[in-house]
């Protein structure tokens, strides 16, 4: 070969490695994106890819789905009540944050309403999901269906179900029906946020109705009254012999 051609080559080489090691610094320094938690890369102390250490722990990726256990709809003159009752399996994790979607479906299969709200549930926890006021005429309705989106996993150790205790439950069986009593904060914090539940069943046994209230912050070891009011329309020309009213139920949940 070629003397000079040789020497070209070797100083061509040399700049274009010199070229490659300033681009190489630049984008260390300034292009490189930073280690994160979804990068698809186990760095940064992780124990796995994109979980422990800095991440979520590992275990959320075996966390199992929560369960539905059934979906019900009931009518309120033209409007309906949806009520499901689901289950977290996992016992110790729960979610303080989860997002839910209900689609409303009509005889022939047809998406025909959607409604998403966001709830929490602790962990191992059976909890009802009701939306008293929905937008649907109950006779268009085929089907109900659930599902769940955003779920925000914490670890029971963080997350622990606070203790609650209702007194006083009285039932005014006149139209319009109400549930009231009083609500005890049994913690030693106060309760951002009272979800009060109550259901109506008839004399087989089978749920027939449901609404709720929601109360406001409650402070350790303190009471708050609760009403929850039923709609009249829930009952077929206003009758309510069918209500085994001592059947009737009271959910609470709460959360800190």
């Amino acid at each position: 070969m070629d003397r000079r051609l040789l020497k070209q080559i070797i100083y061509l080489s040399g700049y274009l490695a010199a070229i490659f090691l300033v681009l190489f610094v630049i984008y260390l320094i300034w292009l490189k994106p930073a280690p994160s938690c979804f990068d698809a890369v186990q760095n940064q102390g992780e124990t796995g890819v994109d979980c422990g250490g800095p991440c979520a722990s590992c275990e959320i990726g075996t966390l199992a789905p929560f369960k539905v256990s059934w979906v019900k709809n009931f009518p309120v003159g033209g409007r309906s009540v949806i009520i499901a009752e689901i289950k977290n399996p996992n016992l110790v994790w729960g979610a303080d944050n989860f997002s839910y979607t209900f689609d409303v479906y009509d005889i022939s299969d047809n998406k025909i309403y959607t409604l998403t709200k966001s709830s929490f549930i602790y962990a191992g926890e059976i909890k009802y999901l009701v939306e008293p006021n929905v937008g649907v005429d109950p006779k268009k309705i085929g089907n109900v269906k659930v599902s769940f989106s955003n779920i925000n996993w914490k670890s029971q150790e963080g997350f622990l179900r606070p203790e609650t205790q209702t007194r006083e439950i009285k039932t005014e069986q006149s139209l319009p029906i109400k549930i009231s009593g009083l609500v005890l904060n049994n913690n030693s914090y106060s309760l951002s946020k009272l979800n009060v539940l109550g259901f109506l069943y008839n004399q087989k046994g089978n749920l027939i109705g449901a609404s709720k209230t929601e109360l406001g912050g409650t402070p350790a070891f303190e009471e708050e009254q609760f009403q929850i009011t039923f709609p009249a329309a829930i009952f077929i020309g206003g009758a309510t012999s069918s209500i085994d009213f001592s059947k009737t139920q009271i959910y609470v949940e709460a959360i800190r």
